[in-house]
């Protein structure tokens, strides 16, 4: 049974649903019981498309070799986590102290300071603001 408050003529009455069937419906209204025609909306059923098939152009694979990825030394600092250089604190020449930040990185929604591992001459920056890197990717060379 469902329960209903309809309002005709600005006047509310309680209507509870007996028995519904295809074109009838036993309704109980106020306290009374009625039966009534019931209207079902007829929704109109889209046509199938006519789709065609399209041609397409040959596809032409060509081999492209990548540069190889730079193979970390132990003079190298490198990437913890997959991420995103978002700035680099020295340029080749700079004296860094063990510990000292060189660059911060986005990984995981995270700002993260990746710090020299010793002290030493920043000899070579592999990677630039806005790179994304892989996990063990060398960023950093120092020197003695």
């Amino acid at each position: 049974m469902k329960e209903y408050v309809v309002t005709i003529n600005d006047k509310p009455y309680n209507v509870v649903i007996k028995k519904l069937q295809t074109d009838t419906a036993v309704v109980e209204v106020d306290g009374e019981e009625y039966e009534v025609g019931v209207e079902r909306k007829v929704t109109r059923h889209l046509e199938p498309l006519d789709v065609k098939p399209v041609r397409k152009s040959p596809v032409v694979s060509e081999t492209v070799a990548m540069p190889a990825a730079p193979t970390a030394s132990a003079n190298d600092i490198v990437s913890p986590l997959p991420g995103l250089i978002l700035s680099i604190l020295v340029k080749p020449g700079d004296a860094v102290k063990s510990g000292q930040t060189v660059l911060k990185m986005e990984a995981m929604k995270m700002e993260n300071e990746i710090k020299a591992t010793k002290a030493g001459t920043i000899k070579e920056i592999y990677v630039k603001e806005g790179d994304a890197v892989l996990e063990n990717a060398p960023l950093v060379k120092i020197g003695e």
